[in-house]
């Protein structure tokens, strides 16, 4: 488990959906794998979870590779979320035969990004497509 913070995203040219004072960064998957892996494992999207709060920024990365919990409240008891949906999902996916497999079958948390959505016009060239 690894933590891959805001100044390691990948910086786009349009403004966050939600936020317009800040730019728009992405959660590039294939830049962790080439920075984290040579020292773990290695990782792949068969084997890695991405879990974040903020759909925006994973619309880079592959589907059923990545969970979107909602946003973090201090008026919701997180510590319950955390016990009673997080972690048996990820004991779940932990005897799965792999992530795409298991999250596909298993969605949990926020929809993705998708041309349903608002701001879907701005942000659709950052989107993953089977031909990236």
């Amino acid at each position: 488990m690894f933590v891959w913070g805001g100044e390691k995203c990948e910086s786009s040219c349009v403004c966050h959906p939600l936020n317009k004072k800040r730019p728009l960064v992405l959660k590039n998957m294939d830049m962790v794998f080439q920075e984290i892996s040579p020292g773990f494992r290695e990782l792949t999207y068969c084997n890695t979870l991405l879990i974040d709060d903020c759909p925006y920024k994973c619309v880079g990365n592959v589907p059923y590779f990545y969970i979107l919990l909602h946003p973090f409240n201090s008026e919701v008891d997180d510590k319950n979320y955390l016990l009673a949906t997080l972690w048996p999902y990820l004991l779940g996916l932990f005897e799965a035969p792999n992530t795409l497999t298991y999250v596909g079958s298993h969605p949990h948390g926020q929809k993705w990004v998708s041309k349903e959505n608002p701001h879907w016009k701005s942000i659709k060239t950052y989107a993953w497509s089977p031909s990236t």
